[in-house]
């Protein structure tokens, strides 16, 4: 019986055998289902990326370029080419005109990967891009984009600049000094309840994501500076608190300092570049002084035409008109400084100190009209010292009648006049040194009139 068995085993083996030698014909044709083939955006991509820049854009779905664990969405094909744009002229062209063709080439980005939808964390934030290895940024959330709104394309411009501060950042470390600043009060969960904006600004971080970590503090306070501008930065700075104010201070200092040393890059003349590109190709209204003014970001104007600042520039017959009086002295006492500061985007007080004491104040409060035409009025306002932050000495003097005689032209100017407020040397003539600091009233009915203030940073 059992050799029976064996028999038949062994007979079956051969015959398995016999089947896997034999050659049968599949009736099969293999295809390539991948029908692409380069268009216009590849063109496109081909002649302003790849060519002067030696840059990929990646924006056909590559579940391999982002995190296999979540479902992210190719990117609408009709948003490839304005996305692309936005970085040319937003990124590579600003980065290029200032930092120069070697610096471009030598660490500009190498490929560009592109998702529809964002990358969403489990803890409920969402990652606009991120940085890989020094040579791929990767986009997420382009088809939320709208290129011609300029408010988007900010906070897009802010993800690419903080992605590619990264690169810069793995090519030159950051230095020691700029932990330092904050020391102690980096946190990893960064989206914890706990982590609010008040948290982290009071701290000296520009967001709560930038307490992070060190390199995500580093690349928030550099894209900050560049696409959200000068004045944004100072007045958050100061907003933040008199304990927190000097640590923006410092960390500005050190990402400056940073760009100078390691690629001879002036970070004020990134920012100029940047306002250009905006205003320019984008039209936006970001940076002209009325926005700055709406948005609470304008700090305090010198009007103490006795200054050196004053000195090369035209002070109109109408400014000397009305505040030589103020600056002549106030009774007995020599004045000692005259400011018109903004104090909202409803609110400016004009501050006058006057005499050896610094006790020794006068404050005027104006409310600010801005019109549907573009001009802005300034009024006395009905009441005085509400919500007041000067201290009741100063409107008590102001009430003062050898105080309030020699303010009264000042105030009648203002109640009849009406202003055209913008940057007194145009973008495209303005130098480093002058850039965000002199400001004019222009008088829409008097051409020859002007009042010209220097601006300075609001300080505790």
């Amino acid at each position: 019986m059992k050799t029976i068995v064996k028999l038949f085993t062994g007979v079956s083996l051969i015959g398995l055998i016999y089947s896997c030698n034999k050659e049968d014909k599949l009736n099969y044709t293999l295809q390539n289902y991948d029908t692409f083939e380069p268009g216009v955006i590849d063109d496109w991509i081909v002649k302003n990326l790849t060519d002067p820049y030696n840059i990929e854009v990646v924006y056909r779905y590559q579940r391999n370029m982002h995190d296999i664990n979540k479902n992210i969405s190719p990117p609408d094909e009709s948003k490839v080419i304005p996305q692309m744009e936005i970085v040319k002229n937003g990124f590579l062209e600003v980065y290029n005109k200032i930092g120069g063709t070697t610096f471009i080439k030598t660490f500009t980005p190498k490929q560009f990967a592109l998702f529809g939808s964002g990358d969403y964390d489990p803890d409920g934030s969402v990652k606009g891009g991120t940085a890989d290895g020094g040579r791929r940024i990767t986009l997420y959330g382009l088809n939320g984009i709208d290129e011609h709104n300029p408010n988007s394309l900010i906070g897009n411009l802010q993800v690419i600049h903080h992605e590619f501060t990264h690169i810069l950042n793995q090519n030159r470390f950051i230095p020691v000094d700029f932990e330092k600043v904050c020391v102690g009060d980096y946190y990893s969960n960064w989206t914890a309840q706990e982590n609010d904006e008040k948290t982290a600004r009071g701290l000296g971080f520009i967001t709560p994501y930038a307490r992070k970590s060190v390199g995500e503090d580093f690349a928030e306070t550099l894209s900050h500076l560049i696409v959200q501008g000068q004045l944004f930065y100072d007045s958050y700075a100061y907003e933040s608190g008199e304990t927190a104010q000097p640590k923006f201070g410092q960390k500005e200092v050190i990402v400056r300092d940073y760009m100078i040393k390691h690629f001879n890059i002036d970070v004020t003349q990134l920012q100029m570049e940047f306002q250009r590109v905006m205003e320019e190709q984008y039209k936006s209204t970001a940076f002209q002084f009325p926005t700055l003014i709406a948005r609470n970001q304008v700090g305090w104007l010198d009007w103490d035409i006795r200054n050196s600042w004053s000195i090369s520039k035209p002070i109109s017959a109408k400014q000397k008109e009305v505040l030589n009086p103020i600056l002549d002295g106030l009774g007995e006492y020599t004045t000692k400084s005259l400011q018109f500061r903004f104090v909202s985007p409803k609110k400016a007080v004009l501050y006058i100190t006057f005499g050896d004491d610094p006790k020794l104040a006068a404050a005027y409060d104006f409310t600010i009209i801005q019109h549907a035409d573009g001009t802005t009025s300034f009024a006395l306002a009905e009441e005085q010292g509400k919500d007041n932050p000067f201290g009741e000495n100063a409107y008590e003097y102001a009430t003062e009648s050898w105080v309030a005689s020699d303010v009264q032209p000042l105030i009648n100017y203002f109640e009849e006049a009406n202003f055209e407020l913008g940057w007194h040397t145009p973008l495209k003539d303005v130098s480093p040194l002058e850039y965000l600091k002199f400001v004019d009233f222009k008088d829409v009915n008097d051409p020859n009139a002007m009042m010209l203030g220097q601006i300075t940073a609001r300080k505790y």
